[in-house]
């Protein structure tokens, strides 16, 4: 515990930062890794506004798992929800990636 205090203390202000975010992120929130993608179409039915062109809209997660693309369709009820989970997904992403290269930096600095 004590070693992991001082390596904490001895870390920038804007690397704590970082790592707070991220733990902030990981516990107690949805993350969900894909892209989503917002779709129009038809129904198919004949009186239905669609076919005169006022087409439907529809919001699908999209994913690559094992180089094959899989997508599933988000309920109305649900997309604020995983908007907000692909959105600290991204985030997270982003937070790691910035505490890696600040790692990478001081690897490079200790062997000098």
């Amino acid at each position: 515990m004590n070693d992991s205090l001082n390596r904490r203390t001895k870390l920038s202000a804007v690397e704590r930062n970082f790592r707070s975010r991220i733990a902030q992120l990981s516990s107690g929130q949805w993350f969900l890794r894909g892209t989503l993608s917002e779709r129009s179409g038809t129904c198919g039915k004949a009186n239905c506004r669609c076919a005169r062109g006022e087409l439907h809209k529809s919001l699908y997660l999209v994913q690559s798992q094992a180089g094959k693309l899989r997508q599933i369709c988000v309920p109305k009820a649900w997309q604020q929800r995983v908007r907000q989970a692909v959105n600290d997904y991204h985030l997270m992403q982003k937070l790691i990636e910035e505490v890696s290269e600040l790692e990478w930096k001081r690897l490079q600095e200790k062997k000098r």
